[in-house]
């Protein structure tokens, strides 16, 4: 049974969307996902999933698929029942038409039933069935999930902000709930979100840096400035009530925070605190984590979750709280595509589930889940092929000891946000103002922003207190080697991703060469720009930045 999962705006033109993409699975294995953006290179596209279609497709045919399970980016009245595959005749916008939602989709895939899911349902989904456990419970966070609009007044009410549930693989059993929250209200991701925009536009003032108000998030680039503020006497945004629910099925009793009604509140009660933006932002960050925390302690305390237990949703990129969300639990986990690029993902994963397979990742690593494009063969005037490719490591060791600066192209790429080992920058951590010459030569990124690093699983404990393991950058640590300077943040703590020989044999071959087997990774974009995908994209990018040199399987490329 060939099950494709989608994500992507076709709603309405004017829809807010980002991050949507497809997803396949064959027979309960899945073969392939791709963000849009990956390949219509326009950062955070969220138009319908065109490209993603036939790339995950590859030699199937769109008549080929039995299942097409779409998750809306706009909110649909009276659509979801956010524990059920529902229908829909919703009219939609599509080429300058309306059509009903389902029928369009009949249109693309001639033979295959069309399912709608919720939002929330398929970051969940996206979590468990990438998780090693057999059974536990699961918690999503983020800013707005699948809603209702209301037209009296044109604002979206009864969104999903927040949902928890629990599933055992082995009995079949996934159980979903809904939990309360509107825009603005109860909505960690929306919290963050809106005080980051506030906290980045007045940055920008301070630098001279035009702000340029185009939808992408500006979460990422506030999380590292909090570690230069300073503590503020205000009253927190979150006041986590006492009282929660005794009864499962009362768990809509719950009361997540201080509720916020709409943007105009936020920017009230973020003018009306006094102190540097560097202060607001360490704030926003110690707000949302005593939050978080509060919410996931009480769920605890009353016996809703279990030992092993999934995160997912937008609100787990935030690597400082999950850092702290660790001690909690005997085993957690949080996938890499954790944001809305789990969407198309999970809804394929959940489908076949539903028609009775439990869903099979590829082994050892589930984020590599891209293609590999193996067959290659660049066709450049200097360039080299290294038939051993632990020369080709030597080489490339030798020159990253010398301050160079080298586009990693390998592998399977990357799902999710992140640049996880194959389609990467690497640049030695060991010289401190190797942060500042790639900033000025290829990131152009805010200065307060830090640089994650890769490095030998085994060597974990030799660099970093908590010496924990962690091979999808979705936690940071403390440092206690003074030798990696380029990749600590003013905080001493790092983003700091580990890798073993099953995971990624290859990085893990060139990180051998190294006395300090770790370096500063970054991923193989420019500012504004997606993540790289093919290799075309790599050597289109090693043209038009200041890289040295450009690896792609065992050629290198040189400029």
């Amino acid at each position: 049974m060939k099950i494709i999962g989608l994500y992507g705006t076709i709603e309405n033109p004017e829809a807010i969307s980002h991050d949507s993409g497809a997803t396949l699975f064959v027979d309960g294995y899945h073969i392939r996902s791709i963000n849009e953006e990956r390949l219509s290179r326009i950062k955070e596209d969220g138009s319908f999933p065109f490209k993603s279609i036939d790339y995950v497709l590859g030699d199937y045919s769109k008549d080929d698929v039995d299942i097409v399970c779409y998750v809306p980016t706009y909110p649909w009245n009276n659509l979801f029942k956010y524990n059920e595959v529902t229908t829909t005749k919703r009219k939609i916008w599509y080429e300058g038409k309306e059509k009903e939602a389902s029928q369009l989709l009949r249109d693309i895939f001639p033979h295959a039933d069309v399912w709608f899911l919720s939002h929330h349902l398929c970051h969940a989904a996206s979590t468990v069935f990438t998780s090693p456990f057999n059974s536990g419970s699961f918690l999503t966070l983020d800013g707005l999930g699948s809603g209702l609009w209301d037209f009296a007044t044109g604002n979206i009410r009864g969104g999903e902000n927040n949902s928890i549930g629990y599933f055992n693989k082995r009995k079949k059993i996934f159980r979903f709930f809904r939990m309360p929250g509107d825009v603005g209200e109860n909505s960690f991701g929306e919290f963050y979100c809106q005080w980051s925009k506030m906290i980045y536009e007045g940055k920008c003032k301070e630098i001279g840096k035009e702000y340029e108000d185009d939808k992408t998030p500006k979460e990422g680039k506030i999380m590292g400035l909090a570690s230069y503020g300073n503590e503020l006497d205000a009253p927190k945004p979150y006041t986590l009530a006492n009282d929660y629910a005794k009864e499962l099925f009362d768990i809509d009793k719950y009361d997540f925070g201080h509720n916020v009604a709409n943007f105009y509140d936020y920017r009230m009660v973020f003018n009306s605190i006094q102190g540097s933006l560097e202060d607001k932002a360490y704030y926003l960050q110690r707000s949302f984590e005593d939050a978080l925390l509060g919410l996931v302690k009480s769920l605890q305390k009353d016996g809703y979750l279990e030992d092993n237990h999934c995160f997912a949703g937008g609100s787990f990129l935030n690597v400082c709280a999950n850092s702290l969300l660790k001690p909690l639990f005997n085993t957690m986990h949080i996938p890499p595509y954790t944001n809305d690029s789990g969407i198309h993902f999970g809804a394929a994963a959940y489908a076949a589930y539903k028609t009775g397979s439990n869903p099979r990742m590829p082994k050892n690593n589930i984020s590599y889940l891209g293609k590999s494009y193996e067959d290659f063969v660049p066709d450049e005037e200097n360039m080299e092929y290294y038939e051993d490719f632990d020369l080709l490591c030597e080489t490339v060791a030798y020159e990253l000891e010398k301050n160079r600066i080298v586009g990693w192209f390998q592998g399977r790429s990357e799902h999710g946000p992140r640049a996880l080992g194959n389609r990467s920058i690497l640049m030695s951590p060991t010289q401190p103002e190797n942060k500042d010459i790639l900033n000025k030569r290829i990131k152009h990124r805010e200065h307060w922003r830090p640089y994650a690093g890769i490095m030998l699983e085994e060597r974990i404990d030799d660099y970093f207190l908590e010496g924990e393991i962690t091979p999808y950058m979705l936690s940071s640590q403390h440092a206690i080697s003074d030798r990696i300077p380029a990749i600590v943040h003013e905080d001493k703590t790092c983003r700091i991703q580990t890798v073993n020989k099953k995971q990624n044999p290859k990085m893990c071959h060139l990180l051998s060469k190294f006395e300090d087997p770790i370096l500063l990774n970054t991923s193989f974009n420019k500012s504004g720009e997606p993540i790289i995908e093919t290799p075309e994209d790599a050597i289109k990018g090693f043209k038009n930045m200041d890289l040295d040199f450009l690896v792609i399987g065992n050629y290198i490329l040189w400029n």
